[in-house]
């Protein structure tokens, strides 16, 4: 019903009843788990669309290619005694545009008879003539069976206390005179040596009752009324303060003159129908209520996902073919998502609405999940003509025979994220190939520095070797203190050439770490600076020292570093004091470029000696290749052994710091990953 509806009738409708239509759908899944049918009925073409429900209760069934029957198939269904009355109902609902309600019985095919509850409203056009006609009808056979059996142990209770179970009165209104017998005192809670007047029958009634009663009982003492007494009231028992409901029949005579002289009747107690009865209603709004919920959750729960989804039914033309889609419904991200209300959306065409969807392929998409049942999903680009573009991921699954939900999100700020990040792997792809042909050049730059320019070197320093040993008697003393400096100039020139190749070789060539002990390193540096420091009278100790992973050689070569200059920046009065120690660092001691790695602990290996030390001022200028604080005729040296240090660290993974005073020494401190 809910896909028959919408397809054929909602390009017909103006906005009135496109919100009827979109209630009915949204109504419709909660509707049919319970005993509620719903019709809608196209009054201009006399087509009543009804859901399996409806077909069930009218025992009327849908031949093969239709989806709707004329009214006439329904309301000859009605029982004859009640057709005449609701075919009134009808005409009067759809032509005052009053709610309509009315309780009739259905005869079905098996001659099975059904109790209903039908409520329903009329919609008009703009000329204000009648233009559909929907409700809901309900399944109240059980309520009705249920007041039939009641009606049934009341008429058996009845006849069964004609003699002593029925209360009796007779009320003289000219003279106040009142009698009651004993079953009717004992009803308003009194013995049955009571005695009562009209007062005592007041004070008897529930105070609610009490005004409404008084009225009728005035009312058939009116000549006017003919004297006719019926009405049911509560009375709260004088002596026990029980609770009873009460029916009370009677009739008023009058004399010649209009004026009541006599007024008669029966009580009976029928508290327990009453309580049936409220049993009753109270069971039909507990479903009703239960209904409400389920659809109010539905609702939200719908709303409340962060997803767009809409409910969508195939709009088909005269060969069957999917031309459009209309949206039966939306939650609230679908809304706020495209800034739109749900005028906007719900009601429409998709492609009025969203017209790019035919451009980017989503349309077909759809067209295909309809026609073969088949779930889809495709993430695409979308742009139409009303600004709206970006990139939606979508999925779309088949409702019923016709429907399709349609699930999906703007990933656009995910797919720049996305693009950003191929962007800038392309760029390191490139920065990559860059390095690796700056590597390439640099083993170039290696191989001429450790052949084509030593050669060079090699020949000067042998052709002031022989100056200096054959033609030394020759030479002048300043001829041969130009020799000298050439030769240390020469020589000079190798160390610098030595240790440009040794940096360049820690950048283009990489040795596979293993499990190193720092002892047996610093051990082997020791052996190699032993006659150094024997010459300097030089004082080295060395703490325990931990395990990392790493380089031999090049770990060798740092600490080598950091300890021959320990010995070779010490005044000539001071004989070196070198202390190597480690502990594990603490997280406000390690260096700021090694702060990213929150969950990688380091060793601290300390080394520090007692020499001529530096202002910090310059701290970071002793780690630059070919910078020096001192001069380089007093201390010898290239200037780049502390940069092929930490270049060395920094291949460790670790980092480099020192802390120094001049003329009191300094310390390097070296940061090491843990294992």
């Amino acid at each position: 019903m809910n896909q028959l509806f919408a397809a054929q009738l909602s390009p017909l409708l103006p906005t009135e009843e496109a919100l009827l239509r979109r209630s009915y759908d949204q109504l419709q899944t909660a509707l049919s788990i319970g005993l509620i049918a719903t019709w809608f009925w196209d009054i201009t073409n006399d087509k009543v669309y009804g859901d399996q429900n409806l077909l069930r209760l009218f025992g009327a069934t849908l031949p093969p290619g239709v989806d709707s029957l004329p009214l006439s198939i329904f309301t000859d269904s009605i029982h004859a005694d009640d057709q005449k009355r609701v075919l009134k109902l009808i005409d009067e609902t759809i032509h005052s545009g009053r709610t309509y309600e009315a309780e009739y019985r259905i005869v079905g095919q098996n001659q099975q008879t059904r109790w209903v509850l039908a409520r329903g409203q009329s919609t008009r056009d703009k000329a204000h003539q009648p233009l559909t006609f929907s409700g809901v009808l309900i399944d109240v056979t059980e309520r009705k069976l249920a007041e039939v059996r009641s009606q049934a142990i009341e008429n058996r209770l009845q006849l069964a206390m004609e003699a002593s179970q029925m209360g009796a009165w007779d009320y003289k209104p000219q003279t106040g005179e009142l009698i009651w017998s004993d079953r009717c005192k004992e009803l308003f809670g009194l013995p049955s040596t009571a005695s009562v007047d009209y007062r005592i029958f007041l004070e008897g009634l529930h105070p609610d009752d009490r005004e409404r009663t008084d009225q009728i009982v005035q009312r058939a003492l009116q000549f006017e009324s003919g004297g006719h007494y019926n009405t049911e009231y509560r009375t709260v028992g004088f002596n026990d303060g029980k609770l009873r409901w009460i029916r009370a029949n009677g009739q008023a005579f009058f004399n010649e003159a209009g004026l009541a002289t006599q007024f008669i009747g029966t009580v009976i107690d029928i508290t327990d129908s009453k309580r049936t009865e409220a049993i009753l209603q109270e069971r039909v709004a507990e479903q009703t209520q239960h209904l409400e919920r389920q659809a109010h959750q539905l609702r939200t729960t719908l709303d409340a996902s962060l997803n767009s989804i809409i409910a969508m039914t195939a709009i088909r033309d005269q060969q069957g073919t999917i031309v459009d889609f209309m949206m039966d419904t939306a939650n609230e991200a679908v809304i706020k998502s495209n800034f739109m209300t749900p005028d906007q959306i719900v009601g429409r065409s998709l492609l009025t609405v969203f017209p790019g969807n035919r451009e980017n392929g989503f349309f077909d998409l759809y067209v295909r999940v309809v026609n073969t049942g088949e779930a889809e999903q495709s993430t695409q680009y979308y742009r139409d003509e009303f600004g709206l573009e970006g990139w939606f991921e979508v999925s779309a699954v088949r409702q019923g025979d016709d429907g399709v939900v349609v699930t999906y999100n703007n990933i656009t700020d995910r797919k720049k994220a996305e693009l950003a990040a191929q962007q800038q792997a392309n760029e390191l792809k490139e920065a990559i190939a860059e390095l690796k042909r700056s590597n390439e050049s640099l083993q170039q730059f290696a191989h001429i520095a450790s052949h084509d320019l030593q050669e060079p070197l090699r020949r000067i320093q042998a052709f002031s070797d022989l100056l200096k040993t054959q033609f030394a008697d020759n030479l002048s003393d300043g001829e041969t203190d130009m020799i000298h400096r050439i030769q240390r100039s020469a020589k000079r020139m190798q160390m610098l050439i030595k240790d440009l190749l040794a940096y360049s070789k820690l950048s283009t060539q990489r040795e596979p770490f293993t499990t190193i002990a720092l002892t047996d390193v610093l051990e082997d540096v020791f052996s190699d600076l032993e006659m150094s420091i024997s010459e300097k009278n030089a004082t080295v100790d060395i703490g325990e020292l931990p395990q990392v992973l790493g380089s031999s050689s090049r770990l060798r070569q740092l600490f080598q570093n950091l300890i021959a200059n320990a010995l070779k920046f010490i005044p000539s009065d001071r004989s070196p004091v070198v202390q190597v120690r480690s502990r594990p660092a603490l997280p406000n001691e390690i260096p700021a470029r090694l702060q990213d790695k929150n969950t990688q602990s380091f060793w601290l290996i300390t080394v520090t000696d007692n020499g001529i030390g530096f202002d910090e001022r310059y701290k970071d200028r002793i780690f630059t290749p070919f910078q020096r604080l001192h001069d380089p005729a007093v201390y010898s040296g290239t200037g780049i052994g502390l940069a092929i240090s930490q270049r060395v660290v920094e291949s460790h993974g670790g980092g480099m710091d020192v802390s120094s005073k001049t003329g009191e020494g300094s310390t390097f401190k070296v940061f090491l990953p843990a294992i």
